[in-house]
């Protein structure tokens, strides 16, 4: 889906000392969202909810647009439409809240006709929007390598869990919503591996997306080191991993950023698998990581392994600049 670009005259440059030190949004952008008059639009009846998206087909409320359909925002509503240009006013004529998980990793909320949809609405902006302002991008870059592990961390659980349902992260730069004042970073377009099959490495793509259109140099190395850490955290002691340890493209991922940054890591990347084969050793008893952990049958012994092990991979990883 094609977002529409935000005016840079939307885009303030806090300074201090002359200096520059970030980017924010104006207050119009980055306010929270407005419930639908003290209750949730989904919970009208189904005339009222065709009327509240009529109502709100207008230029005031678009929101972009792709190939196939164009989106709206619902107003006074946490929610927005996907109406395909096929659909025309016909949308209306069917209305259903049963979701297969496809819908539900995609963010739909209710399923309209002809293939329309309501889908959460997220406030934020994407990489996407400073494709073409450098300047503009290095500081929304800068800003996202501040976010907490946390956010990284959350954003590999949503392509995880894609995975899990044999779907995978469309990784295009208009396909992550940030939210500064909230800390999140929400991917919103997945398909079917079978659709387009094609090797999938989460933290590759984590890192792509991140960095799309390109970084400065210190600013790619954090945003690397942050998707370092998420994934890690996944190795921690009596913690169920979101995918198993196969999944984990660590090699993968330190060769993408010794490409970006220029210079040779062969020793590490050796390290690396090494490493990868210890891990599978340790986990004698199961065939993956995950599944040890999901059958507690890590002892203390096995934890204190683990986590002096998963020093070493991150020690080795950061060694990647």
């Amino acid at each position: 889906m094609k977002i529409n670009n935000i005016p840079y005259n939307n885009i303030i440059i806090s300074t201090q000392n002359n200096r520059q030190y970030g980017l924010r949004l104006k207050p119009q952008l980055n306010c929270d969202c407005v419930c639908f008059k003290g209750s949730d639009l989904l919970d009208l009846p189904k005339e009222d909810i065709m009327t509240k998206i009529k109502d709100s087909i207008k230029p005031e409320n678009f929101l972009g647009q792709g190939s196939e359909a164009e989106v709206y925002r619902i107003k006074d509503t946490n929610y927005c439409v996907r109406i395909p240009y096929i659909a025309g006013d016909m949308y209306s004529r069917s209305y259903t809240k049963e979701l297969t998980p496809t819908d539900k990793l995609n963010h739909v909320r209710a399923r309209l006709g002809f293939g329309a949809a309501i889908l959460d609405y997220f406030e934020g902006v994407t990489p996407k929007e400073f494709k073409l302002n450098d300047f503009y991008r290095n500081i929304f870059q800068e800003k996202i390598s501040e976010l907490p592990t946390q956010s990284y961390n959350d954003l590999l659980h949503q392509i995880a869990g894609a995975i899990d349902n044999e779907m995978v992260y469309d990784f295009s730069g208009g396909n992550l919503i940030v939210n500064f004042k909230n800390q999140k970073l929400t991917a919103i377009d997945f398909y079917n591996i079978n659709d387009n099959p094609r090797p999938i490495r989460p933290l590759c793509e984590m890192y792509s997306v991140l960095t799309c259109y390109g970084a400065r140099e210190k600013t790619g190395k954090n945003i690397y080191d942050k998707v370092v850490d998420a994934a890690l955290e996944e190795f921690k002691p009596n913690k169920v991993p979101c995918m198993d340890v196969e999944m984990f493209d660590f090699v993968d991922l330190a060769r993408k950023r010794d490409s970006d940054a220029n210079f040779k890591t062969d020793d590490v990347l050796k390290e690396i698998n090494d490493f990868l084969e210890l891990i599978k050793e340790i986990s004698q008893t199961a065939k993956t990581l995950k599944d040890i952990k999901k059958k507690e049958i890590i002892n203390k012994t096995l934890s204190s392994q683990l986590l002096e092990k998963t020093g070493e991979l991150k020690a080795l990883l950061l060694k990647v600049r």
